[in-house]
């Protein structure tokens, strides 16, 4: 077994992001880790509910030794054997509106280099579209095709959504174990092509709070891509109430997907609590997920500042040199990277931040990282 990385969770945004990673890849290189200050930059530091479910998840996938994995807990040792070579089925319930997508984050890397040739299949119970995570659609629209680049993918099934505050979401992610990961190159941004997104409302929350969602981020795209001399593409937010077959609680916020000629894409949301609807001085859920739009691709960045650190895992773990390019860096992608750093220092892996040479006074920059080539040698070569 490796020798003992120790981290201190309050690295950098001192968050749960730390705790993800450092379980993810300590599970896929058997790397044993301990982890003080868990969470320590958060105003309820230890592990959450979500967080210890992550914790639980990864465990059942690598037959890890565990200890400090309870609700408060500021430390954990956490002992991996070998990834899962039989169970193809992998279950988590968050008691509460935890996020499934941030479940997903810790749980999609391990599941896809499992040493078996079986699909797996993740259930995940929680929150879908909750405050403080991505929304599932963000998993779905962004993430999923940012994955396809580097030769992965996976299938998902939205049984229901859950809101805050008693989440009851169910979402099935059904995943292929791959040989590889490839090295991407995501450096050119191209024009906006094409944005589509939408706006919902459940429970007792009326639909015309949707269309106000719609309408404010529909205008605030356009102004701004005008005002800085970029061709409108086509815009289309529809706008829907759930069927309550399908959703816990009352909720409602908007989505937005924008996607460039180069295949390049951008997430953006926006989330109303029932309590906030109206309340005067707070910035529409509409116009707060197409700034999330506009911010990278005003700056020339090839990814939204929510993909920047998600793509990190990915980037290290890739065979080959990756290249993307990126805005500045988000407190969460340096503390993904220095992380990264940490787990895999005797793979030598590093990352490095480019000034972006190819235009003048331009504000985004080129990430690149040569990966380690993890290799799974059960899955079969595509």
């Amino acid at each position: 077994m490796s020798s003992v990385v120790k981290i201190d969770g309050s690295l950098g945004e001192g968050g749960g992001q730390i705790l993800r990673l450092a379980l993810s890849l300590s599970a896929l290189y058997g790397i044993p880790i301990e982890i003080n200050n868990i969470r320590a930059g958060r105003t309820k530091p230890g592990l959450a509910a979500q967080h210890l479910k992550g914790v639980e998840l990864v465990k059942e996938m690598c037959n890890a030794e565990v200890s400090g994995a309870y609700i408060g807990s500021t430390h954990l040792k956490f002992y991996p054997k070998s990834l899962h070579r039989h169970a193809t089925e992998f279950k988590a319930e968050i008691q509460s509106a935890g996020c499934i997508s941030l479940l997903a984050q810790v749980a999609l890397p391990c599941a896809l280099f499992l040493p078996q040739k079986s699909d797996i299949l993740l259930i995940l119970k929680g929150g879908t579209n909750v405050p403080l995570g991505p929304h599932i659609e963000y998993l779905t629209e962004v993430v999923k095709p940012t994955l396809n680049k580097f030769g992965a993918d996976f299938d998902f099934v939205v049984l229901k959504r859950g809101y805050y505050p008693k989440g009851r979401g169910i979402v099935h992610l059904r995943i292929t174990p791959i040989r590889n990961l490839n090295a991407v190159d995501i450096t050119d941004l191209g024009i906006p092509c094409d944005i589509s997104g939408w706006a919902f409302v459940a429970g007792y929350v009326n639909i015309n709070e949707a269309y106000k969602m719609a309408i404010d981020a529909k205008t605030s795209l356009t102004n701004e891509l005008i005002k800085n001399n970029i061709q409108v593409p086509l815009i289309d937010i529809k706008s829907y109430k759930e069927d309550k077959r399908v959703t816990v609680e009352n909720g409602s916020g908007i989505n937005i997907v924008c996607s460039t000629t180069t295949g390049c894409i951008f997430g953006g949301s926006g989330l109303n609590m029932p309590s906030s609807i109206g309340t005067p001085g707070m910035k529409s859920p509409g116009v707060v997920a197409a700034n999330n739009i506009l911010e990278p691709l005003l700056n020339g960045a090839c990814v939204d500042n929510n993909n920047q650190d998600q793509i990190i895992i990915y980037m290290a773990l890739a065979k080959g040199i990756s290249r993307v390019k990126v805005g500045k860096l988000t407190l969460h992608t340096e503390t993904a990277m220095k992380v990264a750093e940490i787990m895999l220092a005797n793979r030598g892996l590093r990352f490095h931040l480019l000034k972006n040479e190819n235009v003048e006074n331009s504000t985004s920059y080129i990430l690149e990282c040569e990966g380690c080539g993890l290799i799974n040698n059960f899955a079969e070569q595509h």
